[in-house]
């Protein structure tokens, strides 16, 4: 009896969701948005079964935050990064996915201590990684017709783009070409980075059970898929932990700054110990036993 309720909680949780997430799939299908290519379809299942396969939710909750910015601001529409926040969600139960904001603030509003709460107004994108048996007809056409690449066993990625009505409703649509082209940079270079976060265990409350890591920023060059070369095949993509991070300049040397070690003129008595003490180079002639200096010199000037 207990294994057939586990079974059905099982069940009901895949279908439904619950934990941090937004519910169940909203029947949103990839092939739907206009002037999209089927080979950047599978572009996109490629990226994600490589993030996939980087597990991130066996570290990271929604309480971690990432910046993400992909190339400049000039390259998108509005002269602004379309979903510039990121968090995963997933790692303690609920939907497996991840969901991308429009600013950090709308990060942090929505995220709850165990649900994702439902602000008016706020506009997101998700991506949820959902069993093949529990999707859409529209989609489960799309996966075999395009024959697109499985993450993990039998999941697939489904990405759609929410608004939260002022009722508490859910609206949903189809993501565009842009906001997937950012989608793909963001899957691409998040599983090459994201191994590289550092915990820190100073950092934080003691009675915190969520891990937290030292402030990160990381730079990658991502290639765009040749369906979406334009041109530039290559675009920077930096993540960064807590949002807001940015590079530190080395500062140059001033009259109040206090020179490193490597700058530092060697002192003058340090010459006078080599002088008075070294003997390197100093070696005795094979004949007369006076001390002839050279490496390579075998015999004295008088021998």
């Amino acid at each position: 009896m207990d294994l057939n309720l586990k079974n059905l909680f099982v069940r009901f949780q895949e279908q439904f969701g619950s934990g941090p997430g937004l519910g169940p799939g909203s029947g949103t299908c990839l092939m739907k948005v206009e002037g999209i290519a089927p080979n950047f379809v599978k572009s996109l299942f490629k990226a994600s079964t490589a993030l996939y396969r980087t597990d991130p939710w066996r570290r990271l909750r929604p309480g971690h935050h990432f910046g993400i910015k992909v190339g400049k601001d000039l390259d998108w529409s509005g002269k602004k990064q379309p979903f510039p926040c990121a968090q995963f969600i997933g790692g303690d139960g609920g939907d497996i996915g991840f969901i991308m904001f429009r600013s950090y603030n709308d990060a942090k509003k929505m995220t709850g201590s165990r649900e994702t709460i439902r602000v008016p107004n706020i506009e997101l994108l998700r991506v949820t990684y959902e069993r093949e048996s529990l999707m859409f007809p529209s989609n489960r056409k799309m996966i075999k017709s395009l024959s697109l690449e499985a993450s993990g066993t039998d999941r697939f990625p489904v990405i759609d783009v929410a608004r939260c009505t002022s009722s508490g409703d859910l609206r949903f649509r189809n993501p565009t070409l842009e906001e997937l082209r950012f989608v793909y940079a963001f899957m691409k270079a998040t599983s090459l980075v994201h191994p590289l976060l550092q915990v820190d265990r100073e950092g934080g409350p003691k009675w915190s059970m969520l891990m937290h890591f030292e402030p990160f920023i990381e730079t990658v060059d991502v290639q765009w898929p040749p369906e979406l070369s334009k041109s530039s095949d290559l675009v920077a993509v930096t993540v960064s932990h807590p949002p807001g991070q940015t590079y530190e300049e080395k500062a140059t040397s001033t009259a109040s700054s206090t020179p490193t070690k490597y700058g530092e003129p060697p002192k003058e008595d340090s010459f006078i110990d080599v002088k008075l003490y070294s003997t390197a180079g100093w070696r005795q002639c094979d004949m007369c036993d006076k001390e002839v200096h050279g490496e390579q010199c075998l015999y004295c000037g008088q021998c």
